[in-house]
């Protein structure tokens, strides 16, 4: 009877501890003893038994399920975090919409202030945001220091708002005085660019701060994104208003940043909170670091090498004077031109933020210099065939061409030297120095901006509009066999990682 009730007590054990299993595991539940079998496993809550191999599997499967999800949906980590890089953009929007603005409607500006189209006046209106931009790059470290970068990000509507409007005021000008008008049109790009040139120091560094290392690439991308959007809109804005409406909206977008910057608090101080406890203690910091740490002044020069490549690619001589140059080159509407290279810009640079997560920066980077290198030397062929009277029978297959090599241009120039060195410039450096770092960069960037500015038209003139892209394709040239060989990868690699490789190439 004691050996009965034994095996009775025995048998209850058993199938409670079955039933208590199932429970715990939910939908992954053990439906009879056949489950468990006798043996010195892990998850038995019985001595000597132990889940069955297909139940471990399933549990690893679930679990593999698990992260891949965590994985691919960051935002649950980071609450807010895709608000907060919305929050942000407004800054790059604009930066990208002074760039392009005035472009299309040069001819009715030139004729409300009395200048000529290919006058150096003009020149200087359109070359004049590069040095402001400069000096709102140069003051976003401080800035940052002092206020925090939330509050540098929200510095920068302001600037936007008033240079907003200064633009119809100097449009109502015109009809008293030309210098005035002339005055107030300069302001306000000096004004822009100042805004313009601090969101080149702030945005970058924001999203690196925010974004998490499997979306480093694609959240960084969007700063580039932005950019090429406010062109696109600055674009489409001129050719369908008065050029004082299309430059007043300025001050609209800079009001929609104000409403928007509510969304930046919280994310940033805690993602910089758990950056800052990565940093080394008793390192040195900001531009002392930039000068005496050696370990950094190798990317650095990287760094601008690729900010001298982006410039001085040919992609400014397109912004700034592609509805002149599209003219020249003797097409019958050469603001659709524009029109069409900016649209396939935006919809490339968009299509960039998967593709720099996926190929990595400098695989990709390498395939659209090659890309940007035959566009380029295509369109030159096809301007030079142009140039010759002989072949004025096929003028019109030589338009095609000239269009088809302007947006392949353009489409390789948006996967890799529009958004990677942006990018790169944010991966290589400690968070200790970044923001000087970034400084320096956009610093570079608007010197080399200024000087494609002025330089354009005086290449035009020396070499005539078919050789004025020749000096960028030797650029182009030289630019991949630098960054074949000493640029590393820094697709999901930590900043000292990345620091080590670049110091161990020659």
């Amino acid at each position: 009877m004691e050996a009965c009730g034994r095996h009775f007590h025995e048998g209850l054990k058993l199938k409670k501890a079955t039933q208590v299993k199932a429970r715990t595991w939910g939908d992954l539940r053990v439906s009879d003893k056949s489950d468990l079998r006798r043996g010195s496993g892990t998850f038995g809550l019985i001595p000597g038994c132990f889940v069955a191999p297909k139940l471990s599997k399933r549990c690893a499967r679930k679990s593999q399920k698990d992260a891949r999800r965590e994985l691919h949906q960051p935002s649950r980590k980071y609450p807010g975090l895709w608000w907060a890089c919305v929050a942000a953009l407004p800054g790059s929007f604009q930066y990208g919409w002074a760039l392009s603005v005035i472009n299309v409607p040069q001819s009715s500006i030139c004729a409300s202030l009395a200048l000529a189209d290919s006058s150096f006046a003009w020149s200087l209106l359109v070359a004049i945001l590069s040095p402001s931009a400069l000096l709102g790059a140069w003051l976003g470290p401080a800035v940052v220091r002092r206020f925090g970068l939330v509050r540098a990000l929200r510095s920068t509507a302001a600037f936007f708002v008033m240079s907003g409007l200064l633009f119809p005021l100097s449009a109502k000008a015109a009809s008293s005085s030309f210098s005035l008008a002339y005055g107030l049109f300069a302001l306000g790009r000096v004004v822009a660019g100042v805004g313009g040139g601090a969101a080149t120091v702030f945005v970058p560094l924001y999203l690196g701060q925010i974004a998490p290392l499997e979306l480093r690439g694609a959240i960084g991308n969007l700063h580039q994104v932005a950019i090429v959007f406010g062109l696109l809109v600055a674009q489409l804005a001129g050719a369908t208003l008065s050029w004082p409406c299309a430059l007043a909206l300025a001050a609209s977008f800079g009001i929609v940043q104000i409403l928007l910057m509510p969304r930046l608090v919280g994310v940033q101080e805690k993602r910089a909170q758990e950056s800052d406890g990565n940093e080394a203690i008793g390192e040195s910091t900001g531009f002392q670091a930039l000068r005496t740490d050696s370990r950094v002044r190798r990317p650095l020069y990287m760094a601008i090498t690729l900010m001298a490549l982006q410039q001085y690619s040919g992609i400014n001589g397109i912004w700034f004077y592609s509805t002149e140059f599209f003219a020249r080159a003797g097409l019958a509407n050469p603001l659709a031109g524009t029109l069409l290279s900016s649209l396939v810009f935006m919809l490339a640079t968009f299509l960039s933020v998967p593709l720099i997560e996926q190929a990595g920066r400098r695989a990709l980077m390498l395939r659209g210099q090659a890309g940007a290198l035959l566009s380029l030397s295509l369109l030159t062929l096809a301007l030079c065939l142009k140039s010759v009277g002989c072949l004025v029978t096929l003028h019109s297959y030589l338009n095609m061409l000239v269009v088809t090599a302007v947006l392949g241009f353009v489409t390789s120039f948006a996967i890799s030297l529009g958004p990677i060195p942006w990018q790169i410039a944010n991966e290589i450096f400690p968070l200790r120095c970044r923001a000087e770092a970034q400084c320096l960069i956009a610093s570079f960037c608007e010197v080399f901006n200024a000087s494609v500015a002025l330089g354009f038209p005086v290449l035009q003139r020396c070499l005539g509009s078919q050789l004025a892209f020749a000096p960028s394709v030797l650029v182009l040239l030289a630019g991949i066999l630098v960054v074949k060989k000493h640029l590393p990868e820094t697709k999901n690699r930590e900043v000292e990682d990345i620091l080590v490789d670049f110091n161990r190439r020659t």
